[in-house]
């Protein structure tokens, strides 16, 4: 999994939950605008989608479309959506969509981006992601990150 994203545009798609957005990477065709349906069907709204500009604040590293794409989705063999979208929200969880899982409890990933470090999981193959990003990112996961079942 990847340890460093640079500031400016990102090839990813982002969705905000009240400030606090899942941004998902990975190559094309890996499931980015799918994940990010999933995500606004769960009541999340677009930020942006296929392209992200990240900048980094005092509050964190915001993101934020590029003004040729705001409010638009690209869903395939369909074509290009309007959608709801919020000009700028604060990435709190990356979602690597090139990468699987290597455990069914893995060790808790990061990635830096500028100065800031946020959390970042494997996604490929995971079922019911959108949900389970969702949570993650407004609830965090529990601290001991044990089986307890």
């Amino acid at each position: 999994m990847i340890t460093e994203i640079e500031l400016g545009h990102v090839h990813g798609s982002c969705v905000d939950f009240n400030g606090k957005s899942i941004l998902a990477i990975g190559p094309s065709g890996s499931g980015k605008t799918s994940l990010i349906l999933g995500l606004i069907a769960l009541g999340g709204v677009l930020v942006a989608d296929d392209q992200v500009i990240l900048s980094e604040d005092t509050n964190g590293i915001s993101a934020t479309p590029p003004l040729a794409i705001a409010g638009k989705l690209e869903a395939r063999g369909i074509g290009i959506l309007s959608c709801p979208h919020v000009k700028m929200s604060y990435v709190n969880l990356i979602v690597d969509l090139s990468a699987e899982p290597q455990m069914r409890l893995p060790e808790i990933s990061t990635v830096n981006i500028g100065s800031v470090s946020i959390e970042i999981i494997a996604g490929a193959k995971v079922q019911n992601l959108p949900i389970t990003a969702k949570i993650l990112n407004l609830y965090g996961r529990d601290p001991a990150n044990e089986k307890v079942l």
